[in-house]
């Protein structure tokens, strides 16, 4: 019965949104199963792989592709914030805090050890 109600709530849900709550969910409930793991890795191989070979430019042009076409792909919250931390990761110190404080001058969000 139950299931039923969830059915019919993502059927009567736009497309796009059915499609971000369903990801967002199966990417909660993930175990990274031995089923899934195995592709992941050789995906995450290869593009690591292609990204260590690739001149800056290349680098700046497919990251520059994959993150517009990410930001219209159903994601998970933690998966973007996984995006989101490896590229401020990426980042200098010194950028980072010029970030930070574009971002939040008034520093209410993110505290600051530096002055």
């Amino acid at each position: 019965m139950r299931t039923q109600f969830l059915c019919d709530a993502l059927f009567a849900c736009d497309r796009e949104d059915a499609l971000a709550i369903c990801t967002a969910f199966l990417e909660d409930q993930s175990t990274g199963g031995p089923e899934l793991a195995p592709l992941f890795e050789a995906t995450a191989s290869t593009a690591q792989f292609w990204a260590d070979v690739a001149p800056p430019h290349g680098l700046v042009a497919y990251g520059t592709a994959a993150l517009a076409r990410l930001g219209q792909t159903p994601l998970g919250l933690n998966t973007r914030k996984k995006l989101l931390v490896t590229l401020f990761e990426s980042m200098s110190e010194d950028d980072r805090l010029r970030f930070a404080r574009r971002i939040d001058p008034e520093g209410m969000v993110i505290r600051r050890q530096h002055g």
